[in-house]
């Protein structure tokens, strides 16, 4: 709609054209308007139809309870139709005018530089009365007295031509000014009649909501990246608090939204399913966890047991071979041998056990944050540490980390009971047998976190047929994004 005109617009007092835009521009903007309004009233005699009784839009048991609020709703979109309305009627009034302004502003600005011209052109113009003279000069004639007043006559029109092209404009501008005025209080005439105004909580609510829709994205984002690290990587402790903390804000803020009628309980459920999940998975790992250092206890007690065994028989076959120096009889190195014979493989044993042992440790749980009923009581003294051992943590891990890719499903701490149960077997000790209802734990764990990207989606998104449908499933009526075209802030 801009359409800037070129001209030395300051000879008029302006720094750039005063009336940048072409009055045809607004026929779009009349049209958009009216079509709004139209739509409005249309769908507003259709409300009231079904308010008013008439079946043969909608009937039934749901149609009887609608009817009270068809009727107020229509009486509503009635009221919005009319400041649409009035926003066309204003513009068509505000039309001409602009029309108007802006023919007067460039007819002022024509009569401006001729006069400037006219001006430039008569100072050109000799003025022998006040040209410098030699003192033995003769006397000036009466042609140049004539001359000289010629000069100033037309340099006098000439600035009486520029400020009458100033008062032209000024007179187009605050006629102008009066025009946009007029149409300003025809848009809000009905402001404070209409029973259509927010109050000032309505607005903060409004605000509020918007936030609360963006908050929801964003803290979605940063609790999976969180809860990926926290998985990948064993023993964080902020990051795995901050992760659970965003999951249980997102939550709250879906259920703000959702009471309002501005979110999906698509999303609260979702929400509240995932940390349902979440502690299903973290109290059969902590069962798991248990088990794990159950069997490290148990092999470490019958290694103990095992290896008095061993030294017993070491000790045995010492004796026996003390005998044999004297001159026993052959059947001692038998016996010797068949000492030899057990000692060996079950010192290979126990030493392969060791081995297993001593690089096997229970793992901390991705839930284990330390103390945090310190935090309660005011003690942040181990929060640097915390902070510190993350740190620690995600650098020896980054960029060539041992992962544990089976930690995204789960079932990390089943395969670890059941490599110390196959550990333990080597010693000849029972190890423990994984119940296939162990398995809820991975699934619930993975489901938790899997799922919350799709507690954005729209409810009529799982319903093709429904006419709401599209492949934007994030898409929202006030807030379609983080870069969307409707962005929050």
């Amino acid at each position: 709609m801009s359409a800037v005109r070129g001209g030395d617009w300051h000879l008029l007092g302006y720094d750039t054209d005063p009336v940048p835009a072409e009055p045809s521009g607004l026929d779009v903007v009349i049209k958009h308007y009216e079509d709004i309004a139209l739509a409005m009233e249309t769908q507003a005699k259709l409300l009231k139809k079904i308010g008013d009784g008439d079946e043969t839009l909608l009937k039934g048991v749901a149609a009887d309870a609608m009817r009270k609020r068809s009727r107020e709703s229509a009486e509503a979109l009635n009221k919005a139709a009319g400041r649409y309305a009035d926003v066309r009627d204003a513009l068509r009034t505000y039309q001409p005018a602009l029309e108007t302004a802006r023919s007067e502003t460039g007819l002022a600005l024509k009569d401006a530089q001729e006069a400037q011209a006219a001006q430039a052109a008569a100072e050109g113009m000799p003025d022998p009365v006040n040209a410098d003279r030699p003192d033995d000069a003769e006397p000036l004639t009466a042609k140049d007295r004539e001359a000289s007043s010629n000069r100033a006559g037309k340099i006098d029109t000439a600035r009486k031509d520029l400020e009458a092209a100033k008062a032209r404009a000024v007179a187009a501008m605050t006629a102008f000014g009066s025009a946009a005025d007029t149409a300003a209080r025809k848009i809000r005439e009905n402001w404070g009649h209409d029973d259509l105004n927010h109050s000032g909580w309505e607005a903060f609510l409004h605000k509020l909501n918007k936030f609360l829709k963006k908050l929801v994205e964003i803290l979605m984002y940063i609790g999976m990246a969180l809860a990926v690290l926290s998985i990948l990587i064993p023993g964080l402790g902020i990051l795995t608090l901050l992760s659970v903390v965003a999951t249980v804000v997102s939550v709250a803020a879906s259920f703000i939204l959702a009471v309002q009628g501005e979110g999906s309980w698509l999303s609260v459920i979702i929400g509240v399913l995932s940390l349902g999940l979440i502690g299903v998975a973290a109290k059969m790992a902590g069962s798991l966890k248990n088990i794990q250092a159950g069997l490290l206890t148990k092999g470490a007690g019958s290694l103990g047991n095992q290896t008095k065994t061993m030294q017993n028989l070491m000790r045995d076959r010492e004796w026996l071979r003390n005998l044999l120096t004297i001159g026993a009889t052959p059947n001692i190195a038998r016996e010797i041998s068949a000492l030899s014979f057990k000692i060996g493989p079950l010192g290979a044993r126990l030493r392969g056990w060791q081995d297993f042992a001593g690089k096997t440790s229970v793992s901390p749980g991705w839930w284990q944050i330390g103390k945090p009923n310190a935090w309660i009581k005011g003690d942040f003294s181990k929060l640097s540490a915390w902070f510190k051992n993350d740190i620690s943590r995600i650098q020896t891990m980054w960029p060539r980390g041992d992962y544990r890719w089976d930690r995204l499903i789960g079932i990390s701490d089943i395969k670890d009971v059941q490599k110390i149960t196959a550990a333990l077997s080597q010693i000849g000790v029972t190890g423990f047998a994984i119940k296939p209802w162990m398995y809820i734990g991975p699934i619930s764990y993975t489901f938790s976190w899997a799922m919350r990207p799709f507690s954005l989606l729209n409810p009529s998104n799982f319903n093709p047929a429904d006419p709401r449908w599209s492949l934007y499933g994030w898409r929202d009526a006030d807030y379609s994004g983080l870069y969307g075209e409707n962005p929050v802030l």
